[in-house]
């Protein structure tokens, strides 16, 4: 049996050779978006969880610096948008421990850099970027401490002493060894799972429509095999040999399209992060399971649909009705969106909706499970509302096989419910990033430099030296209480050469280094040149605040205004205090690089070491806005990647369903032409049986995507936040998408017309 299945797989006509192809094609292509998936889900947990070096948590500085360890100082810079992580080492003993990445701890006045630094400093003028690392470059930092090819670190090498200095230096005997702790991993890895099993579906689908093409047409000649002495297992075996054949080849075909595009995907920043090549793979086991479970898969699928079959040689011709969808397939649909609500109860903040995440899940696999009974009940309704013999025929045919007719646009109605949701929900996460005070203060410069009146009058008068650079003051309250400043080499040695000091100022108070503002005095000169922090009172200079808000890094709260009119007002000489931040105006991407690296040199960021830091660096409100939007975008790229990927993987299931479904019909289609019906209606039946089901789903989909969406907005949102709409990239993605699916039908339409042409009305 094994030998005439192989034998009737590979040579049974051109039919049989032709739907061979095809089904092996479709699976190939599923098999190379499945891989792909499992790729960036690998690279994605491989990121995700790797040495979080930077979380190491280090101890006081002894009095008499130890025998042994190093000194760590570890911060956190930005250049043109981009995060640069900084490590400032020292070592102690020739049992320094080494971070990740490198074979020896950089030598004083030398550093290490990774690939994609190294290649910036080449390019970027020095006082954009390079001064900002004493000493010469020494080598390159390896994979292992890097999370993608493009990220940008630095290990910069110092003597104990001079390290010493810096504040927020701490004294370090290990490296921690663990992974990063983010509040938004798990966000993301619930937002990947729910993208891999949104494209999984469909290919699921893609496969099984795949490997039972022309299904009537096999059950046919496996009935003429019964007939003529064939058991119903020589049946099963003949079946399994030829799904298994079909659905193999194109599982290795699917393996090597994904081998010659995978160095597309490495650099391709799919879901934000320019992952290494050897990170971009579903692992031994996954090449091994896709080639063994898609035959598998393929082999069940084929038997199941053979089931008529299996009960006598004239099943086939004796084919009954099946029984129309009943009401049951709503259950699991009202289940997910009940589950869905209850997590949104329980969700807050910090959870950031993944309560209402299994909710989702079970609410995608509802509307596949409901589409066949929305079908039944939208060939009905068109049934009775359209006239003519092409409605009529649609409907008939959609009344006896609604599952049949869902399952070829089960694809895309999983796409449209995933790319409602995030066409109303991340554009509106944006929006409520992007305030109107944080683009005002886009261009505008944070950095806390905590120095002596002295010392922080060389560097304004520094910072004022650089085209393009308009310098704001603030200063420690001196009736604070506890004001620190730091000495040293923040002092900023040649950061200035005289001149005239701004008397537009901010009065500022600082706890400690690296804490957050407390009692703010603000000039009212500066309030009107800012603008965007508030105003204050008619005829005062300078009014006192306790509010460090400006000092976060949430736009949607901490750019707020600080000043109004009951501010008190503040009297003093604002430039005899210490200086503990500057706020430095940019007129031009290039001032802001020099600002950045001038505060750099002359005055490092007071950082505080160790796991959970969080490190102040210089950054604009641009900036700030940018890493936050830069998250939302993240969720947004692996639901819109998932979205392309279902539209791509549910367009060839229609068009393998559409073709399927021609070729399984070419007799009764043939007869129906002879005896007289147009061209014109039988177009008009494959059509509108792809049409009508895919619409009633889709706007079902549509409908639930944007309640639940609704739902989780006015949950977490702000209140006061207006409600947001659909924008017009949605229309243009969705449109585009179902057009593209409307133009995969036409596509199929040649074929009628050539296999129901009345001069080849012959039948096997």
């Amino acid at each position: 049996m094994l030998r005439l299945g192989l034998q009737l797989t590979l040579r049974s006509g051109r039919e049989a050779f032709v739907r061979l192809i095809i089904t092996a094609a479709a699976v190939a292509v599923g098999v190379a978006m499945l891989l792909g998936v499992l790729a960036e889900f690998h690279a994605y947990e491989a990121n995700a969880y790797q040495q979080c070096w930077s979380c190491t948590t280090g101890s006081p500085v002894p009095a008499a610096l130890p025998a042994h360890g190093e000194l760590w100082n570890n911060s956190v810079d930005f250049y043109q948008g981009q995060t640069l992580n900084r490590l400032d080492v020292a070592a102690l003993g020739a049992d320094a421990p080494l971070p990740p990445g490198i074979s020896k701890l950089p030598a004083p006045g030398t550093y290490y850099a990774s690939p994609a630094l190294e290649s910036l400093l080449r390019t970027a003028p020095a006082d954009e970027l390079g001064d900002r690392f004493p000493g010469k470059l020494a080598g390159t930092i390896g994979q292992a401490a890097l999370n993608g090819t493009n990220d940008l670190v630095v290990y910069v090498g110092y003597t104990p002493a001079a390290l010493n200095q810096i504040a927020g230096t701490t004294w370090v005997t290990s490296i921690y060894t663990g992974a990063g702790q983010q509040v938004f991993t798990p966000f993301f890895k619930d937002a990947f799972y729910i993208g891999a099993l949104a494209v999984l579906l469909p290919m699921l689908v893609l496969i099984s429509t795949a490997t039972r093409l022309a299904a009537d047409r096999r059950e046919e000649r496996f009935a003429a095999l019964r007939l003529v002495g064939g058991t119903p297992g020589d049946i099963r075996t003949i079946a399994t040999v030829e799904a298994a054949i079909s659905s193999f080849a194109g599982a290795v075909l699917g393996t090597v399209i994904f081998l010659l595009v995978r160095p597309l995907l490495a650099g391709s920043s799919l879901l934000g992060t320019a992952y290494f090549e050897s990170d971009i793979t579903p692992t031994v086991a996954g090449y091994i399971g896709i080639l063994v479970i898609v035959p598998i898969t393929a082999a069940v699928a084929a038997l199941i649909s053979l089931r008529r079959v299996q009960i006598s040689p004239l099943g086939v011709s004796r084919r009954a009705t099946p029984k129309p969808p009943t009401l049951w397939r709503l259950s699991v649909l009202v289940v997910g969106v009940a589950l869905y609500v209850f997590g949104l109860s329980k969700t807050t903040h910090a959870s950031i909706g993944v309560p209402a995440y299994p909710g989702i899940l079970v609410t995608m696999i509802g509307l596949v499970i409901a589409g066949p009974l929305l079908t039944a009940w939208s060939a009905r309704l068109f049934g009775r509302a359209a006239r003519g013999s092409s409605a009529l025929l649609t409907a008939r045919r959609l009344a006896d096989n609604p599952r049949g007719a869902f399952r070829s646009v089960s694809g895309l109605v999983l796409a449209v419910f995933l790319g409602t949701m995030v066409g109303i929900l991340v554009p509106a996460i944006n929006g409520m990033e992007q305030t109107p005070t944080a683009g005002v203060l886009s261009n505008v410069l944070i950095g806390q430099v905590g120095l002596s009146p002295e010392a922080g009058q060389r560097l304004i008068h520094g910072l004022e030296a650089i085209p393009g650079a308009s310098v704001y003051p603030l200063y420690s309250s001196p009736d604070a209480g506890g004001g620190s400043f730091q000495g040293g080499p923040g002092g900023g040695p040649g950061a200035g050469n005289g001149g005239s000091v701004s008397t537009t100022a901010v009065v500022q108070h600082s706890g400690g280094p690296g804490a957050y503002p407390g009692d703010t005095v603000v000039s009212c000169a500066v309030m009107r040149e800012i603008a965007g922090l508030g105003e204050c009172a008619p005829g005062l200079s300078a009014v006192q605040v306790q509010d460090d808000s400006i000092f976060g890094d949430n736009p949607i709260y901490d750019t707020k205004a600080i000043v109004n009119s009951t501010s008190p007002a503040y009297h003093g000489d604002l430039t005899k205090l210490p200086l503990q931040t500057v706020l430095v105006r940019a007129a031009n991407p290039a001032a802001l690089e020099r600002v950045r690296t001038y505060l750099a040199v002359n005055a490092p960021p007071q950082t505080s070491s160790g796991y959970g830091s969080a490190p102040t660096p210089p950054r604009t409100f641009g900036e700030i806005v940018q890493i936050r939007v830069a998250r939302a975008n993240l969720a947004e790229n692996i639901v819109d990647a998932a979205v392309a990927l279902t539209l791509i993987v549910a367009g060839c299931s229609l068009a393998v369903a559409v073709g399927g479904g021609l070729v399984e019909r070419k007799r009764p289609f043939t007869l129906l032409r002879v005896s007289g019906t147009q061209l014109r209606v039988l177009s008009q039946v494959v059509v509108l049986e792809a049409v009508v089901p895919l619409l009633a789903s889709t706007l079902l989909a549509a409908a639930i995507a944007y309640g639940t969406t609704i739902l989780a907005f006015t949950r977490l949102a702000p209140v006061g936040t207006a409600l947001p709409k659909l924008g017009g990239a949605y229309y243009t993605i969705m449109g585009t998408g179902l057009v593209v699916a409307f133009g995969v039908i036409l596509v199929t339409l040649p074929l009628l017309r050539r296999m129901t042409a009345p001069g080849s009305a012959r039948f096997e």
